[in-house]
């Protein structure tokens, strides 16, 4: 369906929800639904919207709120994403795709950013489809950081206040050199952002889609992009 489709969101955003919940409606522990959605979900996902032509695809797999989840749980999602970038990123950098990381790197373990250092470092001259993880990351946060980062360099003289543009903001966020995301999915049917992308998603148009993110099919993602395609984007415009 969607190869049809005259219009494309350059960049796709999609805010992972309903792990918990599709395991817990199966009978299952909350793990199965982190394990299968990594395992079985988000790759064939980046691989159909690079075959549609979509040059960027987010994933927020762990927002800054995400520490205060049951210690258990939180290390197994650690090893989860350390899996990613041990076994996923060599077949990720054949696709030609570049990986990219948004989130407060510091607040994660030493091991899991040298990983993203690493595999952010191994793709950067790819030229196929940019796929971002959003990992440790939360809206308030991300602002905080870029406020201080040019707060420090108005302290040092390099940057004059009056200086402070919309675009040098752009240019502090962790989203610095990716597009601002035109479509927001988040699964599970819940209807906010809960901060996602604050400063860049102005103009997105936002899809909630009732699924779970386990239930996250090529075939749905089809059906997403057509309701996409099928609204009006005014930019302001009236």
């Amino acid at each position: 369906m969607a190869k049809k489709l005259a219009t494309l969101p350059t960049h796709l955003a999609i805010i992972c929800d309903g792990n918990r919940r599709w395991a817990k409606r199966h009978g299952w522990k909350v793990f199965r639904g982190h394990k299968y959605a990594i395992d079985a979900i988000f790759e064939p996902l980046a691989d159909h919207a690079a075959k549609l032509g979509i040059g960027f695809i987010t994933f927020w797999v762990f927002s800054t709120e995400n520490w205060n989840r049951e210690k258990r749980e939180v290390a197994f999602l650690m090893d989860l994403f350390r899996k990613v970038f041990d076994e996923k990123l060599p077949r990720l950098h054949e696709k030609n795709y570049r990986i990219k990381h948004i989130g407060n790197l510091a607040g994660l373990p030493k091991d899991i950013q040298k990983r993203i250092i690493d595999g952010v470092e191994l793709t950067r001259a790819n030229t196929g489809l940019t796929l971002t993880f959003a990992m440790n990351y939360g809206g308030h946060d991300e602002l905080r950081r870029t406020v201080q980062t040019i707060a420090q360099k108005v302290q040092e003289g390099r940057l004059e206040p009056g200086e402070i543009t919309e675009q040098v903001i752009a240019d502090h966020l962790d989203t610095a050199g990716i597009p601002e995301p035109d479509c927001i999915v988040r699964t599970s049917g819940e209807q906010r952002l809960s901060g996602f992308m604050s400063w860049q998603s102005h103009y997105a148009e936002f899809c909630f889609p009732a699924f779970d993110f386990p239930e996250f099919t090529p075939a749905k993602l089809d059906e997403v992009l057509a309701d996409f395609a099928r609204r009006k984007r005014r930019f302001g415009a009236g």
